[in-house]
């Protein structure tokens, strides 16, 4: 509307003031016409906002309908939400498919039978998948209710350690581990650091240092060492800082270094990129997010990085870093359940074009300590001394 256009005039034959302000009249007509237009509305059912979605509704009772109540959920949303999981968490194992009848039901019986993979990652919640999507979309499990307290019954003895297995009379005292020898030939690992400066906070007081070598080169320092001093395995490390000057440009910077890496040594197998976490700015939920317990002790988590090309940079075959770090995964998953936090597929490329097994680590996060973080390099080591030998 132009207000401009808008006028009033003196009827015929009448005397009075004439309102000359078209700014003042144009305001008062538009609010009039609002009010108006409001009032109308209010009288048509369907264009009044609805107070309550009714699939999130409660039983009369006030408590939720069970099954029936989250399969109402699940098919307002054509979407397969097992085909989902598949995706975001390989290692999830599905034992069957939904069939035909009640197929929303099964669906949900068919997420439910995740559990026993879920239980690996550690996850808020982890309970189970429907658990998992109950704490991304709290409507699925209302506080208080009942469904939510058996649930989280269930979690606790999931999350329970089983009992150390007891000692046997008359054992044999282990033979003492054989030195392994200095390796020969070329390296197979390369290890780098697109940001030299992390740091964790309980050990240095910093969540990064600048002026002298960081938690995080220390930490890339004791993986080459279990690689190569406990399983033979020759491993370049390179200290090169990338994130001192321009911290935005590290990645940048970090390429030439991972390219370098890559054409100096043709036989590499593995390129690791080294980092540590920060995932939540609450200090004790970002340290029960990083840390697990093996073998009586504290332990930084792993957490595996997949780059892609979705942010438009060319990575055509990231696809093979995936592949690479399922394999990592799996084996983690075998010898210490919990250590790995699972592996997050992200839209940025990571420097992973440059070689078809490289991957970005996060060991562990700035809640840790330096030595939990070191710990979990010799897990991390035999992990790849396992894998590296099926590699081509």
């Amino acid at each position: 509307m132009r207000w401009q256009f808008v006028r009033l005039v003196r009827p015929p034959g009448r005397s009075g003031t004439v309102w000359r302000s078209p700014f003042i009249r144009s305001i008062v007509l538009t609010t009039l016409g609002f009010c108006l237009v409001a009032f109308g509305v209010s009288w048509v059912p369907r264009l009044a906002p609805p107070q309550a979605v009714p699939v999130f509704a409660f039983a009369q009772d006030g408590t939720p309908t069970g099954k029936g109540w989250i399969g109402a959920v699940l098919q307002q949303y054509p979407i397969d939400f097992p085909a989902i999981l598949k995706q975001g968490l390989p290692q999830i194992t599905f034992f069957e498919e939904a069939g035909e009848e009640e197929v929303w039901l099964q669906r949900v019986d068919l997420l439910a039978r995740g559990t026993g993979s879920l239980r690996s990652l550690r996850l808020p919640l982890g309970g189970g998948p429907l658990d998992f999507l109950a704490s991304e979309l709290a409507l699925l499990t209302p506080p208080g209710s009942a469904a939510a307290d058996e649930r989280r019954g269930a979690v606790e003895v999931l999350q329970e350690s089983p009992p150390p297995a007891p000692e046997q009379a008359g054992k044999e005292p282990p033979e003492p581990a054989q030195p392994v020898q200095a390796p020969t030939g070329p390296p197979l690992v390369a290890i780098y650091h697109t940001h030299t400066s992390e740091d964790y906070v309980p050990t240095s007081g910093v969540t990064h240092m600048y002026d002298k070598k960081a938690g995080i080169v220390v930490v890339g320092e004791a993986l080459t060492r279990a690689l190569v001093e406990e399983h033979g395995i020759r491993t370049v490390h390179d200290k090169t800082a990338h994130d001192k000057e321009v911290y935005r440009e590290a990645y940048l910077r970090s390429a030439v270094t991972a390219a370098r890496l890559c054409q100096e040594n043709p036989s590499l197998k593995v390129l690791l990129d080294i980092h540590r976490d920060a995932p939540s700015r609450n200090r004790a939920e970002s340290r029960s997010m990083t840390t697990t317990e093996i073998n009586g002790e504290k332990v930084a988590r792993l957490y595996l990085i997949v780059g892609t090309d979705r942010l438009g940079l060319e990575h055509p075959n990231w696809q093979k870093n995936h592949a690479f770090a399922l394999k990592l995964q799996q084996i983690l998953d075998a010898l210490y359940p919990g250590l790995s936090r699972g592996i997050k597929i992200d839209t940025a490329r990571f420097n992973q074009h440059l070689h078809p097994r490289a991957l970005l680590v996060e060991v562990g996060g700035d809640q840790n300590t330096l030595e939990e973080a070191e710990l979990a390099t010799k897990y991390l080591a035999e992990a790849l001394a396992a894998l590296i030998p099926e590699l081509e």
